[in-house]
């Protein structure tokens, strides 16, 4: 993306079940929140207290998959065990010296773990709305071929835009 590109949207994108296009899938993917663990702290000579974030520790992080319909794809993510899930996308910017359209990808590939399934509602002439709820274990987030984010919870990696966060911490570990 050029210096001078403002960022607009996604035009479009696809989700892959190991490796397999997922079919039927809702126009929303409701993406993962990160949210650090904290400690409160407070003592002798503070003025109040703060919450001091754990630095690559986060809470539970889930993510929503909807379909349009009960389908099978839908139904083979409740299988118990680990899922691998790619979402492709397609985003556009403007590039502002150039006067023209800009299209980078963008990938997000996570590792989750089924937590339920919302059925949603069945209606004649209505999509059901059935909506797969994940924990996610992993997800790394790559635009244009860099990385801007990779969080392994289970193998204790956190990087950021290629700042490997959790390096001191893991060799005095």
């Amino acid at each position: 993306m050029s210096v001078n590109a403002i960022p607009e949207k996604v035009i479009n994108y696809n989700v892959y079940f190991d490796n397999e296009k997922l079919i039927g899938v809702n126009a929303d993917a409701t993406l993962p929140k990160l949210e650090p663990m904290t400690e409160t702290v407070s003592g002798a000579g503070l003025a109040g207290e703060y919450e001091s974030p754990v630095p690559g520790h986060f809470g539970k992080i889930e993510m929503d998959l909807s379909f349009n319909t009960v389908s099978e794809d839908s139904a083979k993510l409740l299988v118990p065990g680990t899922k691998s899930l790619v979402l492709r996308a397609s985003q556009q910017s403007y590039d502002v010296a150039g006067g023209q359209m800009q299209y980078r990808p963008l990938k997000i590939t996570l590792k989750v773990l089924t937590k339920g399934v919302d059925l949603g509602k069945i209606s004649p002439g209505k999509a059901t709305g059935t909506k797969n709820t994940f924990e996610v274990l992993y997800i790394k987030i790559e635009e244009n071929g860099n990385t801007l984010l990779e969080l392994d919870k289970i193998n204790f990696i956190y990087n950021v835009f290629g700042v490997d966060v959790l390096a001191d911490i893991r060799n005095q570990i």
